[in-house]
């Protein structure tokens, strides 16, 4: 595979993480209730961990020669202002889904790259977690 494969690869995954919803909810946060500390600390946590995942990445994109490509947040998330986090949760749940698919297909892609698909399957294991936190985080929203 060229480097120019690789790092275009890469840089999908710069972009997703760049450009997550719960990236742009750290500059449009969502109306929060009293009580959902948790759910906030959690998507805090998120954003910094695919801040921290997208650095990675860019890293090893311009060590392969590349350009970074940070992406543009989707217009649509501005409809998103003002919105609750119980219904911003929903939405965050199915765009972690499409991301853990899309990372997935990174991840084969990658396979003749060892350093590159060992970072980007680290980065799959980490969406898979984030998931499980958001899925704790509504199933406790519907207990309550």
């Amino acid at each position: 595979m060229s480097e120019a494969t690789t790092n275009r690869l890469l840089n999908r995954l710069v972009a997703m993480h760049n450009c997550s919803l719960p990236a742009y909810l750290t500059y449009a946060a969502p109306a929060w209730h009293r009580g959902e500390e948790t759910a906030k600390e959690t998507l805090r946590l998120m954003a910094a961990d695919q801040r921290d995942t997208s650095d990675r990445l860019a890293e090893m994109v311009t060590e392969g020669g590349g350009v970074v490509d940070n992406g543009e947040f989707p217009i649509y998330y501005t409809g998103y202002h003002d919105l609750s986090f119980d219904f911003l949760l929903n939405e965050i749940i199915k765009e972690q889904k499409l991301d853990i698919a899309e990372i997935g297909q990174v991840v084969e892609q990658l396979s003749l790259v060892p350093m590159a698909k060992a970072l980007a399957e680290e980065t799959l294991g980490a969406a898979k977690g984030h998931l499980e936190s958001l899925e704790e985080l509504q199933q406790a929203s519907a207990t309550s």
